[in-house]
């Protein structure tokens, strides 16, 4: 028996990799997990360069360091010609106790007030301030753009295995192929799990890919693994019903993307509602998903949590299937 599902699962992959689109489809997720990459490292990265020569002390430039890029030149001249180049970089310099700084006029004006500040807080660091300050933790362990839109990436592929899944089955059909299944040794359920296997290898694949491009650190791939296992029950669900009725791999492709909607307003939905409006969610498979992964990439996960949240997932999908499991079994004679 699993000689046999290993044979369609194998087959699936060979022609996958012979088709164009599949392979947009598999390459496509990582792309965007680099680009989302780059955004967050830009949004974290420093915004003030300084350039500085001998007259700086290095007790200067050391706290200048915890701010901003220093760069020591060993004499004016030097820093000049370093504040002249391409990009946004200030020069530094002192003359007895007055500091100057040093620009070429097209950068940030917001830039060069911070870079006051970094001084006047140097020169004024011992000063008692008449005033008690406290810091508070808010909660935030990530950018919101990197911890939401990692999470939003990874549910959002989680359909592409349901659409490799549909483009195997159309064009399976249009071969006869799906015919000649029907009258072989292989049974209608081994057929279906060798199909379906790939609905679920090539959603976890991605997420743990987008997740070490992200670099989100420690988090328990374990938990992301079952989550993902579960929500991909819902676009391998969707992607037999929708091959198994449509003739043309286009038309399906256009089928399986109106799976996008609930995707993205569960998401946007749990992200911009309030708490309280919540519920009007938890009819979406898609929203407990993005609850559990949120919860993991915070690292604030605990199994109890991301079970009772798979719980909910296969709940809902049981309610699909039941509806849709005719239909597809009508469209696999």
């Amino acid at each position: 028996m699993m000689k046999k599902i290993f044979t369609i699962t194998m087959r699936d992959i060979v022609s996958s990799l012979r088709d164009s689109m599949i392979i947009y489809i598999i390459i496509f997720p990582f792309i965007l997990a680099v680009i989302l990459r780059m955004m967050t490292s830009s949004v974290g990265a420093t915004t003030v360069n300084i350039a500085v020569d001998n007259s700086i002390d290095s007790t200067m430039v050391e706290y200048l360091e915890d701010f901003g890029n220093v760069e020591t030149f060993d004499s004016i001249e030097r820093v000049n010609k370093r504040v002249n180049d391409t990009d946004d970089v200030f020069g530094l310099t002192k003359k007895g106790l007055t500091y100057s700084i040093i620009q070429e006029g097209n950068e940030r004006a917001s830039s060069v007030d911070l870079l006051e500040y970094m001084v006047s807080s140097y020169e004024n660091q011992n000063l008692d301030l008449p005033i008690e300050v406290e810091v508070s933790d808010i909660g935030w362990n990530l950018s919101p753009i990197k911890q939401y839109g990692g999470n939003l990436l990874i549910v959002f592929i989680s359909v592409f295995g349901g659409m490799i899944i549909l483009i195997n089955l159309v064009e399976e059909k249009q071969e006869n192929t799906l015919s000649a299944v029907n009258v072989s040794s292989i049974t209608r359920t081994q057929y279906v799990i060798g199909k379906g296997l790939l609905g679920f290898m090539v959603p976890i694949i991605h997420s743990i890919g987008i997740l070490a491009i992200l670099n989100y650190g420690q988090i328990n791939y374990l938990m992301v693994i079952v989550v993902i296992l579960c929500i991909a029950m819902i676009s391998v669900l969707i992607g037999f019903l929708i091959g198994v009725t449509n003739d043309n791999i286009l038309g399906a492709i256009s089928s399986m993307k109106m799976l996008f909607i609930p995707i993205l307003g569960s998401i946007f939905g749990a992200i911009f509602l309030g708490s309280q409006w919540h519920y009007l969610l938890y009819w979406s498979p898609f929203y407990w998903a993005f609850n559990a992964l949120n919860s993991i990439i915070l690292k604030e996960a605990t199994w109890s949590g991301v079970l009772l949240n798979c719980s909910i997932i296969i709940l809902i999908t049981g309610i699909i299937f039941a509806l849709l499991s005719k239909k597809i079994k009508r469209g696999l004679n």
